[in-house]
């Protein structure tokens, strides 16, 4: 009975589903198909790899990312963005090294996923990201140009011995291969507009007429300029990785980098159909789904993938209603590549080098660039930091000096907005300065505000601001902490080196206007409450000073003992 209740909800579902989002989600992933059949080839070449295994793994990961991700939109294949690592990976351990590579980032993503570190890529800072993202965009570019002058170079893992080789081959340019990427390049850019006003073509992505005109044009006119080549037909078949420990430990950092990359360009993709859709993601779903889909591409000959912008957004301008778009638009692949490969050799390498160059121009986020030149000094050194570092150097290695930068660029910032006030030159916003009821307790009573985080960056600046005011002679010193939101350790043991050169000297100090958790971290440190007592900690400065009035002959007398 049970059973039969279950079998009855699931064809009520299929039905709702083929009556409902099918004819949607079939537009959506027949377009998404199209788009994403020369990106897969373009992004292989691009990463020193056949081209067949571009087409696996945007078939195979498009698949699996969209019946496992936690974005509904989003789709899942190779990018422009991966393909720097994988060339580096390639020209350092060989195809093989790539597959134990893309396995071990997928184990990372995974991990990712059911650590839930999705919510924590959002705190990698903007500049990071676009000087990053650009730099890679670069590197695309300028890999490209010997594609879009029809010259047969090597690949090369750094991006100044490519510059050199086109220099060398550059009196072997193949004008017809030129024509090819500029007239490749005038589609993409105006041909969209154009579309718009063709009821018949709007829904057309530009990238086919171009796909279509230059292969034909190979075919009929035999033009003898550099192509794709043999791509073969059929089903992927299984290719066990060679996994050893020796391959592991040299991989393991370009793995890591891998899952880094794949998991921030993923997020990025899901906030981006979120934005479009007014939905909203599970980001570590989506880093599981990530994770599944780069274990299982290896075992496929396929390379490491993650989430793309650009096809996803064109999944959702297209009507998409659910994550079945995106396992349609893997099928359609299939589908290509069973019965269309033999056509595929002709494709020109030429036009792809057009795309991946109006790809890579559009990584480079000029906007940004402007409004992080306009706002900051120190984020403007952190974006041309990273973006140099990365086109010149490890992709890793610009990471980690960007973010380091990005660290310190915020230390700064917390050190420029500390500071401590005495009272005779400090007033509260709201205009009412601090009024002492005689002039014997103002004679005895030094009163400071701290203002910022009390950390370790913080202590130059405190220590300075003291030594400033200590030369006062006062016996009585107030600290009020009304602004301090949080303390750290170091602050805590200058604090207490401070309160014990003042007791040793005969003077008292009184502690106010704590926050909860900044009396929670000084009550953590066991010198701190064996040197300063309850009596000597009051939630208000107006509290210590009717304290110290009230109390003021046996105060002076008890710092004296």
């Amino acid at each position: 009975m049970g059973a039969d209740i279950v079998k009855e909800g699931m064809r009520n579902k299929l039905k709702y589903y083929f009556q409902v989002s099918f004819s949607s989600d079939l537009k959506a992933g027949f377009i998404t198909a199209v788009v994403a059949l020369p990106l897969a080839i373009a992004f292989a070449i691009a990463s020193g790899v056949d081209p067949i295994m571009g087409l696996y793994t945007a078939i195979i990961a498009g698949f699996l990312g969209s019946l496992f991700g936690g974005s509904t939109y989003s789709i899942t294949g190779p990018t422009g963005a991966m393909t720097v690592i994988i060339l580096s990976a390639v020209n350092k351990f060989g195809v093989e090294g790539l597959l134990v590579a893309g396995f071990l980032a997928g184990v990372f993503q995974l991990l990712f996923g059911f650590a839930k570190l999705g919510r924590f890529v959002k705190f990698i800072p903007l500049p990071v990201v676009t000087g990053f993202t650009a730099g890679i965009g670069a590197i695309i570019f300028i890999g490209q140009i010997a594609n879009s002058l029809g010259l047969s170079i090597a690949s090369h893992e750094h991006i100044w011995q490519t510059v050199i080789e086109i220099v060398k081959n550059f009196s072997t340019v193949n004008i017809v291969a030129m024509g090819v990427t500029i007239f490749t390049v005038l589609c993409l850019l105006f041909l969209p507009k154009i579309l718009q006003r063709i009821p018949y073509l709007k829904n057309l992505p530009a990238s086919l007429f171009p796909l279509i005109l230059s292969t034909l044009a190979v075919i009929i006119f035999a033009l003898t300029i550099p192509r794709v080549g043999v791509i073969p037909s059929g089903l992927p078949t299984v290719h066990m990785i060679n996994i050893n420990l020796g391959l592991i430990r040299n991989v393991l950092p370009s793995a890591f980098t891998i899952a880094l990359l794949g998991t921030i360009e993923a997020l990025l993709c899901a906030v981006v159909c979120d934005g479009m859709t007014n939905t909203k993601h599970d980001s570590d779903k989506e880093l599981k789904g990530q994770g599944i889909a780069n274990m299982v591409l290896p075992f496929f000959g396929a390379i490491p993938s993650t989430a793309a912008v650009a096809r996803s957004a064109v999944n959702v301008r297209e009507g998409a209603k659910t994550r079945f778009a995106g396992v349609i638009h893997a099928l359609i692949l299939l589908l290509i590549l069973l019965f269309f490969a033999p056509v595929a050799q002709y494709i020109p390498k030429a036009f792809l080098a057009g795309i991946l160059m109006v790809v890579s121009i559009r990584m480079i986020n000029f906007h940004e660039f402007i409004t992080v030149f306009k706002i900051s000094r120190l984020e403007t050194i952190v974006l041309i930091t990273t973006f140099i570092l990365t086109v010149l150097t490890d992709l890793v290695f610009a990471v980690e000096v960007g973010m380091i930068l990005a660290a310190a660029s915020v230390l700064i910032r917390l050190m420029d907005i500390i500071d401590i006030t005495h009272m005779k030159d400090f007033e509260e916003p709201t205009g009412a300065a601090f009024e002492f009821r005689n002039e014997k307790l103002k004679e005895v009573t030094n009163v400071y505000t701290l203002h910022g985080p009390f950390f370790f960056g913080a202590m130059s600046v405190f220590e300075k601001k003291l030594d400033e005011h200590i030369e006062n002679k006062k016996p009585i010193t107030i600290l009020r902490f009304k602004y301090v939101p949080f303390v750290d350790s170091t602050a805590i043991i200058r604090l207490v080196d401070f309160i014990k050169q003042k007791k040793k000297k005969g003077a008292v100090v009184y502690l106010a206007d704590l926050h909860p958790g900044v009396y929670k971290a000084l009550h953590h440190n066991e010198e701190f409450r064996e040197l300063v007592k309850k009596t000597e900690i009051f939630p208000k400065t107006k509290d210590v000073l009717a304290h110290i009035e009230n109390n003021l002959h046996t105060i002076l007398l008890d710092g004296k003992k």
